[in-house]
């Protein structure tokens, strides 16, 4: 065991886990590793209630009372929370850890590079939109991060870092401008509709926004439904230009604020991915990484395009519209689980 091991450790996470599981800090570094992705229920919650007691004087009559306080804490007190438990959740030499869902028996130790997660999470999801959408075709892999959190630390500082690929990063970012450019030319919002909020057999809410624009309703449902089929189209040209560039490199973008450290990781294409390690996360990174200007000058490509297209696209709706005349489309049903929209709304 060396010292500098321990060094993102707190006091308080030192003596919790020492009251847990004493004998973990006599192991070596890949059974530490094997036990921060797979902690056992009992031993989490018990080094939850320990922390919980320390950092913010809270005690509990059981163990799931303390684990039920994890899931509730207010936002003022998380990043203390996930700074000081880190450590013991991440791996590697940033305790790097992936804010993702693993299937029962998989971690993150299941896949050696970046790119065995992203290729993995890829064929899952191609499996599973085969199965749900007809007339689906599989999309070739060319690297699928998109706005995945994780958290780290960074030159020692607590760190909440986010991976995308470029091509998804910089088609957000237009279709962000782009709807902001339609929100600034025909004002409208969000409303509840009439079945919002209902609950069906198994307890599931239905999300139901209706947009109100002022009579203007059906040419914002045209725009948005173009400007969709736009992003989708542009989504597909960028992931195919980014593949074939070969920068294969790591874009670093600063987006702290309010005093939290926030990084962005923009990965150029599917070949990066291999380069980075999950043990050595940070490193790798910055031993690939480029010029941010030159994801800069794409991005603000990109975002003059969108907005030149919802330009164009609104005149001529506006010109063209006929209020009798509604378009056949297929409405999704969207479902959520009992919380889901207290937290969205």
């Amino acid at each position: 065991m060396r010292d500098d091991d321990f060094h993102h450790w707190s006091p308080q996470l030192r003596r919790a886990v020492m009251k847990v599981r004493p004998e973990y800090f006599t192991w070596a570094r890949p059974e530490r590793d094997r036990y921060s992705a797979a902690i056992p229920r009992e031993d989490r919650n018990a080094v939850d209630a320990a922390l919980l007691r320390s950092l913010f004087k809270r005690d509990f009559d059981s163990l799931e009372s303390a684990k039920k306080a994890v899931d509730e804490l207010p936002l003022e007190c998380l990043n203390r929370w996930n700074e000081t438990l880190l450590p013991l959740t991440g791996i590697g030499e940033d305790c790097f850890f992936l804010n993702e869902h693993f299937a029962d028996g998989r971690s993150l130790l299941d896949f050696p590079t970046l790119r065995d997660y992203d290729a993995d999470d890829h064929a899952f999801q191609e499996e599973h939109r085969l199965k749900d959408i007809p007339d689906y075709e599989p999309k070739p892999y060319r690297g699928d991060l998109h706005y995945n959190w994780a958290r780290l630390f960074v030159d020692g500082a607590f760190t909440y870092g986010t991976l995308s690929m470029a091509s998804r990063y910089i088609n957000a970012l237009a279709s962000e401008a782009a709807s902001n450019r339609l929100d600034a030319l025909l004002p409208h919002e969000y409303v509840p509709g009439p079945e919002h909020q209902k609950q069906d057999e198994r307890g599931y809410l239905r999300w139901d926004m209706r947009i109100q624009a002022g009579g203007k309703e059906g040419v914002i449902d045209e725009l948005r439904h173009r400007l969709w089929t736009y992003e989708s189209e542009r989504l597909d040209a960028l992931r195919e230009e980014w593949d074939c560039k070969g920068f294969r490199g790591v874009y670093l973008q600063e987006a702290s604020e309010h005093g939290e450290h926030n990084l962005h990781f923009v990965f150029t294409d599917k070949e990066i991915l291999s380069d980075i390690r999950f043990h050595s996360f940070l490193r790798d990174c910055l031993a690939a990484k480029r010029d941010s200007g030159e994801l800069q000058r794409a991005v603000e490509i990109e975002c003059a395009t969108a907005i030149r297209f919802i330009d164009e696209q609104c005149a001529e709706v506006l010109r063209t519209y006929d209020p009798k005349v509604t378009p056949l489309r297929r409405r999704k049903t969207v479902m959520m689980a009992p919380g889901v929209l207290d937290a969205l709304e």
